[in-house]
């Protein structure tokens, strides 16, 4: 109780920072980021959960989401 500190909340990774969506040139990316960025409040208290994890693997699916746009 007293003396003893209150863990700190994982620390909320800004998406926005690395990736905009205006930067993004298909739909179904800019729709994916709108998501991860609703969903993240969800898990982020979550036993487990890393953050930076989270947001690795969002880079990685829009970057595959992106990469689509190229292949016709």
């Amino acid at each position: 109780m007293f003396g003893k500190r209150s863990p700190k909340p994982a620390p909320t990774p800004d998406f926005m920072q690395d990736i905009t969506p205006v930067s993004l040139k298909t739909a179904a990316a800019r729709r994916f980021l709108a998501f991860c960025q609703q969903d993240f409040p969800t898990y982020q208290k979550a036993d487990g959960f890393d953050p930076n994890v989270y947001k690795d693997a969002v880079k990685l699916v829009i970057s595959r989401l992106e990469a689509t746009r190229h292949m016709e």
